[in-house]
């Protein structure tokens, strides 16, 4: 039995015994009345939130395009992002979202390798922010009297990580020489690759070429550190939003049991679950268990957390899904157009 047996075997059981854990619990309290008692216009309110909180992922990728020397329309990356998220959503192969994203760049006419390089640095950025945000949840809850919402503190830790984070995007720009030495080790290693599986020898001076866009495009972003302040900053609001999101949720549902910052904290753990690579699409069934759980542990009363759970990933989900599905179909002609293109690419 090989590893990729075996992985698919150990996720099916894991989801029968997340779906059986959460039917039980399903039974056991009365979620549906729960639900039935929710205010529709308040949700209503946190599904238009959300539309703003994928706009600033996006916002923080165009900021980083814009510093990379990359011109491009806010409109054009918000389009390409909201596509390219859809695969994150729709897919077991999240990594097709940040390949797709520099496809499709490069199909408007932009430099791929400059695309490519704005992308990792979200991605390092994405990191730092969620650092940030946990570490501010983190302080509050145990740090602070539980019973009271401390609003000013987090915000001072969170002004205070992000100087510091700053500060060490400016220092990583005073070493550039690092980014290329980087860049070719990672190309030397992936011509050796190909050259095992057969690739022509234009394959190196293609290799050799990528490395010097690569780092040339690393280099130009390094040199505006204030674009990537602001595109982490960006990052943390979006986070932040998708956690007042999840708050929403528990303000449609008449419940005060819980902080801003613990719903925070769960949501950030929702994340974290949804960053292994298990091969769900979405880690189904994972993320619903994890944040229930959460929540139970937090205090909150099964039915509430699990009610809380499915409306907040109805939301945070499957709303993601509707958006950025009919974004990707509007998209250059069609869903079968994008889907086709990155399958070529990938």
């Amino acid at each position: 039995m090989n590893y990729k047996t075996l992985r698919i075997a150990f996720t099916a059981i894991v989801v029968v015994a997340m779906a059986v854990l959460i039917g039980y619990l399903f039974k056991e309290t009365d979620v549906i009345s729960i639900i039935e008692r929710t205010d529709p216009k308040l949700l209503l309110g946190g599904a238009g939130l959300e539309v703003f909180g994928l706009f600033l992922y996006a916002l923080s990728w165009h900021v980083l395009l814009i510093s990379g020397g990359i011109k491009v329309k806010l409109r054009k990356s918000l389009v390409i992002t909201w596509s390219s998220l859809f695969l994150l959503y729709v897919t077991p192969a999240g990594i097709l979202m940040d390949v797709s994203r520099a496809i499709l760049m490069g199909k408007e006419g932009k430099n791929t390798s400059a695309s490519t390089a704005s992308v990792i640095m979200q991605r390092v950025l994405y990191a730092f922010a969620y650092v940030i945000v946990t570490t501010a949840s983190i302080f509050v809850i145990y740090f602070y009297d539980r019973s009271r919402f401390h609003l000013i503190y987090p915000f001072i830790i969170i002004v205070m990580l992000a100087a510091a984070a700053g500060a060490f995007i400016l220092a990583a720009s005073r070493h550039r020489g690092l980014v290329g030495w980087a860049a070719n080790h990672f190309f030397n290693f992936y011509y050796k690759f190909i050259k095992k599986v057969g690739v022509d020898k234009r394959a190196k001076q293609k290799a050799q070429e990528t490395t010097i866009q690569f780092s040339d495009a690393i280099v130009s972003m390094s040199n505006s550190p204030m674009g990537a302040l602001l595109s982490l900053m960006i990052i943390v609001a979006r986070l932040l939003v998708a956690a007042l999101v999840s708050y929403w949720v528990f303000i449609s549902m008449n419940y005060y049991g819980i902080n801003f910052w613990e719903i925070t904290l769960v949501m950030l753990v929702g994340e974290l679950v949804t960053s292994i690579p298990l091969g769900v699409p979405g880690m189904l069934g994972f993320v619903e268990a994890a944040m229930s759980l959460s929540y139970v542990a937090l205090g909150v009363p099964a039915g509430i957390a699990i009610a809380a759970t499915l409306l907040i990933r109805l939301i945070l989900y499957w709303w993601d899904v509707v958006v950025t599905g009919i974004t990707a179909a509007l998209y250059s002609g069609g869903l079968k157009t994008f889907l086709r293109a990155s399958e070529q690419e990938s």
